[in-house]
């Protein structure tokens, strides 16, 4: 079989095409870009589009330099409060600044991802792609949204943070000041719900939370932990291994808002009071924070702001007209604030 013929069964991506060059995909993209590189380098770039006859939408946007207005906002739905209110705020945006945004589901872990970015691709002319937690953390995903040349700005990683623009909060430092908190309202015996194992801002936040605990003398020892998956199922199992510990557990920190409302509907299913008996705290104020009762103490993210801001980064770099982001490469980490409210410190304290 010809190679022509075996490239009608497989959607050569970029990446295949710097393989078959000997040069870096971002050469590739400047090449197609027509961005200045040697002659020699844009003979070898060319001649390999035209031996595996490469064609991508992309590419061929950027070579006629018009732009279609439209931007990827890749999802998962384990992460449903957070999900949905930076969502909102990312919709905002792009109506604001004309862009209209293309909405795709993937699950973290996800073993099609590959066809996903290629069904992507062919069906729309993308300028770039958003891509929030967990998946800002899913390498496999990043891989193919780089292989098929596509700009992509992440948020809040926990890993590989060199690698592409992002949006974040300090999750260490947000973790520690909470902790911290809880530590000053007189809480010794904390138990902490940790989040999915695989992902880096998971093990950050427990740092934060360790690390709290030892600059109080604490030993960690003292602590409860568990692990609940960002989610409320697990946070509703985690916050029950916890109470059926035997340990003294006065107060109960959750690493994100999801959980942290699983642990009032588990703790309130065993008749305990909140805050008297058990205080609760979470991580995201979302709108969950508020709605639940009592309404939780957490950790404010900016959430619109970051939405706004990573709009901003990647449309930034598509008028910069640097793939990936890569050149670009800016990290914007903006300000946390703990939010104090009824589910860690009592009506008379408050």
């Amino acid at each position: 079989m010809s190679k022509e013929q075996t490239t009608k069964h497989k959607k050569v991506t970029m990446k295949d095409v710097a393989a078959m060059a000997g040069v870096s995909i971002m050469t590739v993209s400047r090449v197609l870009n027509n961005d200045k590189v040697s002659e020699q380098t844009q003979e070898r770039v060319m001649e390999a589009v035209k031996t595996l006859n490469y064609r991508l939408n992309v590419s061929a946007r950027s070579l006629s330099g018009s732009q279609s207005y439209l931007l990827g906002f890749f999802y998962d739905n384990s992460l449903g409060s957070y999900i949905s209110q930076y969502l909102i705020g990312v919709l905002k945006r792009c109506n604001e600044l004309g862009y209209h945004l293309v909405l795709e589901p993937c699950s973290f872990g996800e073993e099609n991802v590959e066809s996903i970015i290629e069904e992507l691709s062919n069906r729309y002319m993308l300028d770039g792609v958003i891509v929030p937690p967990p998946l800002s953390e899913y390498l496999p995903l990043l891989d193919g949204l780089e292989a098929a040349g596509m700009r992509y700005v992440r948020v809040g990683p926990g890993l590989e943070l060199d690698r592409s623009a992002y949006v974040s909060i300090d999750d260490y430092q947000a973790t520690f000041d909470m902790t911290e908190h809880l530590i000053d309202e007189g809480h010794r015996h904390i138990g902490f719900i940790k989040g999915d194992s695989h992902q880096g801002v998971a093990a950050n936040r427990f740092r934060g939370f360790s690390d709290a605990l030892a600059a109080h003398d604490i030993p960690l020892a003292d602590a409860v932990v568990a692990e609940g998956d960002f989610n409320f199922s697990g946070g509703m199992q985690a916050c029950e291994e916890i109470l059926d510990s035997g340990r003294k557990v006065t107060a109960i920190f959750a690493s994100n808002d999801d959980m942290a409302s699983a642990v009032l509907a588990s703790v309130h299913k065993r008749g305990l009071r909140v805050p008297e008996d058990i205080a609760v705290a979470g991580f995201d104020d979302t709108s969950i924070a508020r709605s639940v009762w009592p309404p939780l103490t957490t950790v404010r993210q900016p959430i619109d702001d970051m939405s706004v801001d990573s709009v901003n980064l990647l449309i930034e770099a598509i008028k910069a007209d640097q793939m990936l982001g890569i050149e670009l490469n800016k990290r914007d980490i903006l300000p946390h604030s703990i939010v104090v409210r009824g589910s860690t410190r009592a009506a008379d304290k408050q």
